[in-house]
């Protein structure tokens, strides 16, 4: 089961960081009266990864109690989600997300503690 978190975790993680990447090459167009949609392969396939995460998603919140995987899953994303944002897509991060990136990592860690 934790292969499973870990390949949902890659998948979120690229997904969203490959939807951003793609977000300025769009190679195809989706116009309506109401909206305009301008997608890249590089974003489908970003939203693939996703779709993908989702699924897995489902399979793993029907393993694990909601109230310890939720939080788990979505601190450990959004670490990896910021540290994608700074090596691939050249994004730069201040303090204070350096703090809450040490909150978020000490709040996993407490999670895991077993008490007596």
């Amino acid at each position: 089961m934790i292969i499973l978190f870990l390949c949902y975790l890659v998948c979120t993680v690229s997904g969203l960081t490959l939807v951003k990447f793609g977000a300025n090459n769009n190679a195809f167009a989706l116009n309506s009266s109401f909206f305009n949609l301008s997608l890249s392969y590089t974003t489908l396939l970003g939203l693939f990864l996703y779709i993908i995460s989702f699924l897995m998603w489902i399979v793993i919140v029907q393993k694990y109690n909601l109230s310890y995987i939720a939080p788990m899953a979505t601190g450990l994303s959004q670490v990896l989600i910021i540290a994608a944002s700074i090596f691939i897509l050249g994004e730069k991060i201040g303090t204070f997300q350096w703090l809450g990136i040490a909150l978020v990592l000490g709040g996993v860690v407490l999670m895991n503690v077993k008490t007596v």
